[in-house]
């Protein structure tokens, strides 16, 4: 029992385990090569809903995002679509690697705006 309080309260001082954690995101950080891959297998669905709203997309840039350990894992993903925008889409993928979809997209960002739930 000792031992078991004594490593969560490590654990707890330290974050270590914050990314294992059901239900809460990670922190942001840089986009990174796999999230990069998720966002580009639902880019053509992205630029498809942004086209639906008439709005121009200059490019296409992945730049930051945080996850959340769910039944799969939701991707909240800060996106340069061009002209100084940004947009932030939510991806769920589940565990299997399939169905990966957009469950949600916010325009009208800035590079400042913090990846908030929503």
């Amino acid at each position: 029992m000792t031992r078991i309080t004594l490593f969560l309260c490590i654990v707890a001082v330290t974050g270590g385990l914050a990314q294992l954690i059901p239900g809460g995101y990670t922190e942001t950080r840089k986009v990174d090569r796999q999230t990069r891959k998720i966002v580009i297998t639902v880019k053509r669905d992205i630029v498809s809903w942004l086209g639906d709203k008439y709005i121009r997309i200059g490019e296409f840039k992945p730049l930051l995002y945080r996850s959340q350990v769910v039944a799969g894992t939701n991707y909240l993903v800060k996106i340069s679509i061009g002209y100084g925008r940004y947009i932030h889409v939510i991806i769920y993928q589940h565990f299997s690697g399939n169905p990966t979809q957009v469950t949600g997209i916010q325009t009208g960002k800035t590079l400042a705006d913090p990846l908030e739930t929503f």
